[in-house]
C-alpha cells in the first residue's frame, strides 16, 4: 500500500537528514509518495521573495530524489505556504488536512542546557495535539543502519506505532522489526513480555509482515529510555519506534522529561525516531 509522506524542507542542513532517510530507508523502486513542504516567514515587506525562495528549494528537493532514482516526479508534489506566526501549528494543520502517513522533520543533536532554550520547530510540534505518526531524523552516519526497534508495553500509544511500524515495513522486506518491551519486575500487576509481544505481533502480522521477519527482546530494568538507548548502542538501528505517552507542556517537562518521547527526542543519537500518534 503507498505511504503518503511530508516532509518538511528548511534552508538549513538538517533537511537533507530526512531526505536522505527516505532514500537509504525505503530504497528503490518503492511505493511511497512525497510531499515536500516548506513554510516561508510571515508575508511582510521584509520577507518579499521568500515564498519564492521556498520554492526554489522544494524544487532541488525534488529534483535531488528524481535523479537519484528514487521516484517518479509524478509521485513526488510540493507545497509551500507563508506562516502566520507558528510554524510548528502550521506544519501540524497541514499534517491533518493532508492525512499523512507521516510528517517527517530534521533534527539537530542538542545538549541538555541547549534543550532547554529549544525554540526550533521540531521541539515545538512535538508538544502539539497530533493524530498521525512523527519521524525526527537527525544526522545521518556513514555506518550503515539496517531495521527498526519497536519500544512496545501494554498501553494504547504503544500498539499505535506498532501498527504503524507494520504498515510502513508490511511490504518492504529490506527491514527486520525487534519488539523491545523493557520489563520492571518491582512492578506489581503489569502485563507480562508474552502477552504484549502477542498482541504487537498481531498488530504487525495483520499489516503483511512475515513472522521470521520480527524478533522478541525483553531487558530487566527500570528505566526504559536508558534500555532503548544501550540497545541502540549495541545495534545500528535505522529507527526506534515508541508510543507517545502523555506529557505536561511545562519547561520542567523539558528540562527533566518524563514522557520516554520527550527522553528519546533529546537523547537518541543516529537512529530516526518514529512516535505515535
Amino acid at each position: 500500500m503507498e505511504k503518503h509522506l511530508l516532509v518538511c524542507v528548511r534552508a538549513d542542513s538538517t533537511a537533507s537528514y530526512a531526505v536522505r532517510f527516505i532514500k537509504n530507508f525505503f530504497h528503490s523502486p518503492c511505493d511511497v509518495r512525497i510531499t515536500l513542504f516548506h513554510v516561508a516567514p510571515p508575508k511582510s515587506s521584509w520577507s518579499k521573495g521568500s515564498l519564492a525562495k521556498g520554492r526554489k528549494l522544494l524544487d532541488e528537493t525534488r529534483q535531488w530524489f528524481i535523479d537519484h532514482n528514487f521516484c517518479a516526479d509524478s509521485k513526488i508534489d510540493v507545497k509551500s505556504i507563508y506562516s502566520r506566526g507558528n510554524t510548528a501549528r502550521e506544519i501540524v494543520q497541514e499534517g491533518h488536512k493532508g492525512m499523512y502517513d507521516a510528517v517527517i522533520l530534521g533534527r539537530q543533536t542538542q545538549s541538555v542546557l541547549e534543550e532547554f532554550f529549544d525554540y526550533s520547530v521540531g521541539s515545538k510540534v512535538i508538544w502539539e495535539e497530533i493524530d498521525f505518526p512523527l519521524w525526527f531524523c537527525k544526522c545521518p552516519e556513514e555506518l550503515p543502519r539496517k531495521d527498526v526497534l519497536l519500544c512496545v508495553d501494554e498501553d494504547a500509544p504503544s500498539q499505535r506505532i506498532a501498527d504503524h511500524v507494520g504498515f510502513v515495513l508490511g511490504d518492504n522486506p529490506n527491514h527486520d522489526i525487534t519488539m523491545l518491551h523493557v520489563h520492571d519486575s518491582k512492578e506489581k500487576g503489569a502485563a507480562t513480555s508474552e502477552d504484549i509481544f502477542e498482541v504487537t505481533r498481531e498488530h504487525l502480522e495483520a499489516n503483511g509482515v512475515a513472522p521470521e521477519r520480527i524478533k522478541e527482546l525483553v531487558v530487566d530494568g527500570d528505566d526504559v529510555a536508558k534500555a532503548i538507548l544501550a540497545e541502540v548502542a549495541k545495534k545500528p538501528y535505522a529507527a526506534v519506534a515508541a508510543g507517545r505517552g502523555e506529557h505536561d507542556k511545562t519547561a520542567i517537562e523539558k528540562l527533566f522529561p518524563r514522557s520516554l518521547s520527550v527522553k528519546l527526542l533529546h537523547q537518541l543519537e543516529g537512529a530516526t525516531l518514529w512516535i505515535s500518534r
